[in-house]
């Protein structure tokens, strides 16, 4: 069965239960390493054992985020460099050794959110080059288009850049899982504005950081909520069904579309009371899975962590907070 849905002025095509389910359900994003631009430390360093831990641990993937753009927009034709993509095949190996599902995200392109139409040739360039490098790679790669689409790349103008960024990858890799998200950073939103290739082998994320004032609480690196603190998050029926409302506009646009829904990014930072952190968490963990959406925690080490790089140690109540029956 065929079906054209126009929502919006949005003309979006499906086959009747096209979508094949998304083998990953727990993810941990390892932030604040691979998408630090190039030769700055943002205080993270990638490490093999990592992959371990976070096995051991329960989860059974892994989101890469990975500023690519830095390695290749100032060569000629935008050639990726070398040396960096092997040492990202490196992790890419291990990971994938370790049975974990790899989700490779390219992000922080800032450079394309301020002008598209300047940097599209590098975005469509590096796409080229990745599902090159990795097209006889497992199913267990997953490629993620292009992390919070933001600023002046959005409405039409992304919407194109995901037609062409996918038409790019199947070029070369005719099958593999891509993940793409709305503009106005994976807004849920935004999701009526997102339009995609008709293609089983596509998956749409979403972020969920609210309500923000708790969740950014004095993050330095969150302008304007650097002061505050002792925030609390009850988990109240007010607060739930707040949580709700949102995960309801993914899952009606998922069901109207028949596109799966990964929750690709949520996370409370440490700033946040202790138990409250741990109540926000479990409440979005558990509602993600009451919604049949994959989750991915945000993040594994560095201001919303929740493992000691230094000691290999997990904050066993957070853990347990995603991971209840591991």
């Amino acid at each position: 069965m065929v079906c054209i849905i126009i929502t919006s002025g949005i003309l979006f095509e499906c086959d009747s239960k096209s979508r094949k389910n998304l083998e990953f359900k727990s993810c941990m994003n390892i932030g604040n390493t691979l998408e630090a631009p190039k030769g700055i430390s943002w205080g993270v360093q990638m490490k093999l054992e990592y992959f371990d831990d976070i096995k051991k641990a329960g989860f059974d993937s892994v989101r890469v985020p990975v500023r690519f753009s830095d390695y290749a927009k100032n060569s000629p034709n935008y050639v990726l460099e070398e040396d960096f993509m092997k040492q990202l095949d490196s992790y890419v190996n291990y990971a994938l050794k370790d049975n974990l599902i790899v989700i490779l995200d390219f992000h922080h392109f800032e450079e394309v959110m301020q002008d598209p139409e300047k940097y599209k040739d590098c975005f469509i360039s590096i796409w080229r080059q990745l599902s090159e490098r990795y097209k006889d790679y497992p199913p267990e790669l997953v490629f993620e288009l292009l992390n919070e689409p933001k600023d002046n790349l959005k409405g039409d103008i992304w919407n194109g850049f995901i037609k062409d960024g996918v038409a790019e990858i199947r070029k070369n890799d005719k099958n593999r899982m891509i993940i793409v998200g709305p503009d106005n950073y994976y807004s849920v939103y935004r999701l009526e504005a997102l339009s995609i290739p008709k293609d089983e082998n596509i998956a749409v994320s979403f972020h969920y950081y609210e309500p923000n004032n708790f969740t950014f609480q004095g993050n330095q690196y969150h302008p304007g909520f650097e002061n505050l603190k002792d925030i609390k998050w009850n988990g109240s029926k007010e607060e739930i069904d707040y949580l709700k409302s949102r995960f309801d506009i993914a899952k009606k646009w998922s069901e109207k579309n028949d596109v799966n829904i990964f929750l690709g990014e949520f996370g409370a930072n440490q700033n946040a009371p202790a138990e409250d952190r741990k109540r926000w968490t479990e409440a979005v963990r558990k509602e993600a899975q009451n919604y049949g959406f994959s989750f991915g925690y945000w993040e594994l080490c560095s201001w919303f962590g929740i493992y000691d790089s230094n000691t290999g140690k997990w904050d066993k109540e957070m853990l347990d907070a995603l991971l209840p029956n591991k």
